[in-house]
């Protein structure tokens, strides 16, 4: 029998090295995220997380987890000890004021978010311990925020360079993700997931993520997507080159028809993080800037807001920079942070994002280098098409005057001089947005890759070429997802 969902059970979650963003319900497309969640876990130290959570471990022996579906877990596999456990308001209140008097009151106030967050992680505690058998209890969002430095183990990155580095630590982002931000119920899961990931995971990741989904997250049903194909997608379109500018890594990946062509994407560590540090490390050696702190020392967070606040912008040529100036007398912009106001070089504002596209690393290539290594992988008849829809993606995409810098060097390079073209000569270079009607996402074309995927939700979610059921995960297993989804 055929099941078909609803559009407001749908959710969508986009895993990213930097942030995870995620939203429930697509009936309107125009919504942004209504999630962004650093993706990110604390470890709690054993006598932090021991301490504040006896009622809630007593509650879940007394039978709260019976209500968990059966069908969540495969024949072959162990049933996790508990698939869901709720706290009531009294519980919460409880563990709230015995811990305020050894917290400071940010953190009492906090620490029922951090409470329920190791309540939530509890179902798979056999597996996320150590050899002695010890719990593991994580903290994240607003609680790993308040959680002080005495209360944490360690934090950890969960997915590096797009990679998934702990895959205990995601099943337990996941659980925290779906009920306490979305507000789902794990024992009466009736909301198909489409998750859309990074591109390049080997088959072992694309299961493991089947298997949580499914066991962990009692998901109905879910189609998993690849984030290039998704941006194009948001975008409105079916074959382009994507420039995903994320965190910690820069992917470019050609699209062709509807199809990524996996042997030509190319990476490069370039990217947000590495703007960052040469902010830091620039703005540091600028004494009119660094004599403006007391210690004398520049804070990387200092760096990290001033990259997002949209003061930096690429510029073409030095001409061009001069009239954006406004002259020789033009006023230093002040940036303010933590309720003071800094004097700032213009000139390190516009040579700051321009490491994106001229990397100051030695052996680093240039950005358009790299896109033109990926399209030359592809078929010569494919080529044109690639740089007639360039599709720029990411947070740093952000950056201003980044589209009119790499289109003008591409001008320069990839465009042929002579009037007489071929067939499959690139004729010019063109840049994809996102459509006019979608209203609700003007000055996001960054996130164009989470509107694909509200898009893809919307027609395969219920496509059974393309979703994986439950009871299809129960017959097959995790190689389910090779045969399935988009």
């Amino acid at each position: 029998m055929v099941v078909s969902y609803r559009e407001e059970t749908f959710v969508v979650i986009e895993l990213g090295s930097h942030t995870t963003k995620a939203i429930v319900d697509t009936t309107d497309i125009n919504k942004l995220p209504t999630v962004v969640l650093a993706t990110r876990a604390g470890i709690l130290k054993q006598e932090n997380a021991g301490a504040s959570t006896p009622s809630v471990e007593t509650k879940a022996a007394a039978g709260e987890h019976k209500e968990t579906d059966e069908s969540a877990i495969t024949p072959s596999s162990p049933k996790p000890k508990d698939e869901q456990m709720d706290i009531d308001v009294s519980d919460t209140v409880k563990i709230a004021s015995s811990s305020a008097e050894i917290l400071p009151s940010k953190e009492a106030i906090n620490m029922s978010a951090l409470v329920d967050t190791q309540k939530d992680n509890s179902a798979s505690s056999a597996k996320e311990g150590d050899q002695d058998g010890n719990e593991v209890s994580y903290a994240f969002g607003s609680a790993l925020e308040a959680a002080s430095n005495d209360m944490l183990e360690s934090t950890i990155d969960i997915i590096v360079d797009g990679f998934v580095k702990d895959w205990d630590a995601l099943s337990a982002f996941l659980r925290y993700l779906i009920t306490k931000e979305l507000g789902i119920r794990i024992s009466s899961n009736i909301s198909p997931i489409m998750f859309s990931v990074p591109p390049l995971w080997p088959k072992t990741d694309l299961e493991s993520l089947t298997q949580i989904a499914f066991e962990h997250l009692n998901a109905p049903t879910i189609v998993i997507s690849e984030q290039p194909l998704a941006a194009i997608y948001g975008n409105g379109e079916v074959t382009g080159l994507v420039v995903d500018f994320g965190h910690a890594m820069t992917t470019i990946t050609p699209i062709v028809d509807s199809c990524i062509q996996s042997s030509a994407i190319v990476q490069t560590p370039v990217s947000g993080a590495a703007v960052t540090k040469y902010l830091h490390r620039i703005l540091q050696g600028d004494i009119t800037v660094s004599s403006q702190f007391e210690s004398g020392q520049v804070p990387i967070e200092f760096a990290d807001a001033l990259k997002e606040s949209g003061l930096c912008r690429l510029q073409i040529s030095p001409g061009n920079m001069e009239e954006d100036n406004g002259g020789a007398s033009a006023e230093p912009p002040i940036f303010e942070f933590d309720g003071k106001k800094y004097k700032l070089n213009r000139t390190i504002l516009h040579q700051t994002p321009e490491i994106l596209v001229n990397p100051t690393e030695p052996g680093a290539m240039r950005l358009t280098s790299l896109m033109q290594q990926a399209v030359l992988s592809c078929d010569p008849d494919k080529r044109a098409a690639l740089w007639e829809h360039i599709h720029i993606v990411g947070g740093s995409s952000r950056f201003a005057g980044l589209k009119e810098y790499v289109q003008s060097e591409l001008e320069t390079t990839v465009l042929p001089t002579s009037n007489i073209f071929a067939i499959s000569q690139t004729r010019e270079i063109k840049f994809a947005s996102l459509p006019e009607y979608f209203v609700g996402w003007r000055n996001h074309d960054h996130w164009a890759g989470f509107l694909g995927a509200c898009i893809m939700a919307k027609i395969v979610m219920n496509d059974t070429k393309h979703n994986i059921s439950k009871t299809e995960y129960n017959d097959s297993g995790p190689s389910i997802v090779h045969t399935k989804s988009s």
